[in-house]
């Protein structure tokens, strides 16, 4: 069997670290058990020591498969990730596929609110419920469902079996 490796660039809000955490502790394992995919990931905690901020991050995403968008309030409030990253995956101008999830509630779709492009697109959640919202006894649940979405993504494969 043919192992395909993918690089997902991880895009989150540091003020979300803790819901981030929670999520990775059971995706990062589950990522590593597929036969026929080898996942690799970059995050801006994998900067390396005097390495510039922003033409590395601008670097990672150009070689990147797709982008795992962990969507919170304020994810989407954040400047830099407005400004930097979210214009690669979403929107008229995105060249990178996107993989949003839905970290925490948000606003509900509308002209109200600036979604950047993300409203137009599915974003993973648990039967409509964000990370934050199951219960924490579902966390693993949620993260082996995305581990199966990002695999199914990454082959390229819509559900069909």
């Amino acid at each position: 069997m043919t192992t395909q490796t993918v690089r997902i660039f991880l895009s989150w809000c540091h003020r979300d670290r803790s819901a981030v955490e929670a999520l990775l502790h059971d995706l990062r394992p589950t990522l590593r058990l597929f036969t026929d995919l080898k996942v690799e990931w970059w995050q801006d905690s994998h900067l390396m020591c005097g390495e510039e901020f922003t033409p590395a991050i601008r670097d990672r995403i150009d070689e990147a498969d797709f982008g795992l968008l962990l969507i919170t309030p304020h994810y989407l409030a954040s400047e830099f990730i407005r400004e930097h990253e979210l214009p690669r995956f979403s929107g008229a101008a995105a060249d990178r596929a996107p993989l949003p999830v839905k970290l925490s509630p948000l606003p509900p779709f509308g002209p109200a609110y600036n979604f950047g492009g993300l409203d137009k697109l599915n974003m993973f959640s648990l039967a409509g419920k964000a990370f934050t919202e199951v219960s924490r006894n579902r966390h693993t649940d949620f993260s082996n469902r995305l581990t199966e979405a990002i695999r199914l993504r990454a082959l390229g494969q819509n559900g069909y079996v």
